[in-house]
């Protein structure tokens, strides 16, 4: 068997020392903030894989895991992934100093801190900073002070490490919502103003089962389903009329001059209609017609590739050519359909429905 020369191991090495040595150190000031303020661990399962995340004190607790409130786990099991997270506010202990402030990219990978094994990340809207060792299936997530998070990361915190190991995992984090009931479910791409979150929380209104409004979790072996992974939906203030409903779930109600509504559904009547997955029947593409009624009309694997891949790639660091396949897969692999969305938003679940059940003759009890 063949040996790799001297120095090219060295060189291995070499590359990783950075990397390696920022997380070493991160990991031990999180270890000791959690001396110092208590440690509070939370379990999840996600996309069918056990999730721990280690808050060291309360501080970010709520805004980290609040999101998740469904898929709460109670076991003891060894996780598949642990998250480790804090701030130097409430702790008083702070990160080791970056060495990194000119070689940001504009998803806020850190050159010369990425290896096939560390991934580093700048967090712009946070001023943290998330890292991942892929070996020891372990990250490091910090911020300054708990305040610094932004509503829309509370709505669905974590994506970035989330798209980074399910993706080491054959699990496809996808920008998209999907809803379904007995017989499977839909997938729904688009981008922002497309009326895919109008589309979800119509369905989800109706008495349709929801898996997610923003980001979902596709898998395709052995058969192509979704996962849920929040619990919560993101309207426009000037869509809100149309879910009185939902008003008295909004978290930010007193922001929305320059916020979405950020709505938990886990605090309400709706809670029950969250399932954890469901089989994928379709991939559908919203388009907000402006006319009362709604149509269906059959698609083109490239219209829907186009509509899911570039917000899928695009908004994650270090994704790429590996999304575009699996989405490329996924596409091909269901039919696809244009969803021309009238303003009569009774119909859209109506004929989703009918989609869904002469596309599958015998129901599939959805994933409670």
């Amino acid at each position: 068997m063949s040996t790799a020369p001297a120095s090219t191991i060295e060189a291995a090495r070499s590359g990783d020392h950075l990397p390696r040595s920022f997380f070493e150190d991160c990991q031990r000031a999180f270890e000791a903030a959690a001396e110092l303020v208590g440690e509070f661990d939370q379990c999840f399962q996600l996309g069918g894989y056990g999730v721990r995340l280690r808050f060291a004190g309360t501080a970010l607790l709520e805004n980290m895991s609040r999101a998740f409130a469904p898929a709460a786990s109670a076991s003891a099991h060894v996780p598949d992934l642990t998250i480790c997270l804090w701030d130097s506010e409430s702790s008083g202990c702070q990160p080791p100093r970056p060495q990194w402030r000119e070689h940001r990219s504009l998803r806020g990978e850190v050159e010369g801190y990425n290896t096939t094994r560390f991934y580093t990340v700048y967090e712009h809207e946070s001023g943290g900073f998330t890292l991942f060792d892929r070996e020891r299936n372990l990250a490091n997530v910090w911020v300054p002070a708990a305040n610094r998070v932004p509503y829309w990361i509370k709505g669905s915190p974590l994506r970035t490490v989330l798209y980074w190991w399910m993706g080491l995992h054959q699990r496809q984090l996808v920008h998209a919502a999907a809803v379904g009931n007995r017989s499977g479910g839909v997938l729904i791409a688009g981008k922002s103003g497309s009326g895919k979150s109008t589309t979800a929380l119509a369905c989800l209104t109706a008495g349709m089962q929801y898996a997610g409004d923003d980001y979902v979790i596709v898998d395709q072996e052995p058969t192509t389903c979704v996962y849920n992974l929040y619990n919560t939906a993101k309207v426009c203030a000037n869509h809100l009329h149309a879910f009185p409903q939902l008003r008295d779930l909004i978290d930010n109600p007193g922001k929305l001059d320059t916020e979405k509504a950020l709505i938990f559904l886990s605090d309400g009547a709706f809670a029950s209609r969250i399932v954890s997955g469901f089989p994928l029947r379709s991939v559908l593409v919203p388009r907000v017609t402006g006319l009362r009624d709604t149509r269906l009309k059959k698609a083109s694997p490239a219209l829907a590739l186009a509509a899911l891949a570039p917000t899928t790639m695009f908004a994650h660091p270090r994704g790429g050519e590996q999304d575009f396949k699996r989405v490329g897969d996924l596409v091909r692999a269901i039919p696809c359909y244009l969803l021309e969305c009238g303003t009569d938003l009774q119909q859209i679940p109506l004929t989703i429905t009918a989609l869904l059940e002469s596309s599958c003759r015998e129901p599939l009890e959805a994933q409670a």
